[in-house]
């Protein structure tokens, strides 16, 4: 099938420079002023330029920590806390400060969390080893529940705790099948 072309079915000439003409358009625009929006988060108000000249955008380190901060307020939640050594504040929180606590030997660290929550564990079933799969059954609960509510998959830092607490509730059992031989 063929088609002729119709030269007169032009919608309007072509005049000009477009190149011209869009450069032009841009420069008009540029020299208005920037748009700014302002959000206020408790008493402190935040200004971002959202478009325009000096367009201010955040790293990514700020936005998740900003939406880390955002969340933990909107839960009620206090951004200190104290390790037994320190205290610690999400706001001011840098992040070699971040990687210091879930390193090996730091408070979020795998050998301590892990510790916690067998302790925890522990003394919730009354330091009662024969309630053992309970125990398990709830952690097991609790790591899905976390799972799914980051989007079906954990961090290596927390299948490594997780790991680590099965192993210790096991050697904390094991440890009274031995006195019973």
């Amino acid at each position: 099938m063929t088609e002729s072309i119709d030269p007169s079915r032009s919608a309007r000439p072509i005049t000009g420079n477009p190149q011209e003409e869009m450069v032009q358009r841009q420069q008009r625009e540029n020299t208005k002023s920037a748009v700014e929006d302002r959000v206020s988060l408790g008493e402190q108000e935040v200004v971002n330029k959202t478009y325009g000249p000096g367009l201010n955008v955040a790293s990514p380190d700020e936005l998740l920590r900003n939406l880390v901060i955002k969340t933990l307020q909107e839960q009620g939640l206090e951004l200190q806390f104290s390790t037994g050594d320190a205290e610690v504040n999400f706001n001011t929180m840098t992040q070699e400060e971040a990687q210091e606590l879930v390193s090996e030997d730091g408070y979020f660290g795998v050998e301590k969390t892990s510790q916690r929550i067998v302790d925890f564990a522990i003394g919730g079933f009354g330091n009662d080893p024969t309630k053992l799969q309970e125990m398990k059954d709830a952690i097991d609960k609790g790591f899905l529940e976390a799972q799914e509510a980051f989007g079906g998959a954990l961090p290596e830092i927390s299948q490594q705790t997780y790991e680590a607490i099965m192993n210790k509730l096991d050697a904390f059992a094991a440890q009274f099948e031995e006195s019973r031989e």
